[in-house]
């Protein structure tokens, strides 16, 4: 059972945390969803997860440019703070990258014990299986 938070109970510090992985947990949801074949369609996860991951990062891209065209007056001021923009946003995806491969990695086994299952069933149609 959870506990309830009171409002007095958290700091702002936390109340931003909280949101913010809110939010990456309905970005991950929704990529997620993305990664389920269509109803009809042969299962193909390494695929899907492939083309899902692309549309993620260009999405992303496109979003942080957009949120950094909102700073600046025009495009020649925009353009003059490419090199400062584009450092600060590679830097921050490597250290966000670095953590979680390293999470990854120290949880390989719990993280991905559902993959045989999910490879078991996209090839289930393939091939008898004795059980």
């Amino acid at each position: 059972m959870t506990q309830k938070i009171q409002a007095t109970d958290i700091t702002e510090e936390e109340a931003q945390n909280a949101v913010f992985f809110e939010r990456t947990d309905e970005f991950i949801k929704l990529a997620n969803d993305f990664c389920r074949p269509e109803k009809g369609q042969k299962p193909k996860p390494a695929e899907l997860r492939g083309q899902v991951s692309a549309a993620m990062l260009f999405a992303t891209a496109r979003f942080n440019t957009w949120v950094a065209a909102n700073n600046f007056k025009d495009g020649n001021e925009m353009r003059d703070a490419k090199d400062q923009v584009m450092s600060y946003l590679m830097q921050q995806f490597q250290m966000m990258l670095d953590d979680n491969y390293d999470e990854y990695c120290e949880q390989f086994e719990n993280y991905l014990r559902f993959r045989k299952n999910e490879d078991f069933h996209a090839h289930k149609h393939d091939h008898e299986h004795d059980h």
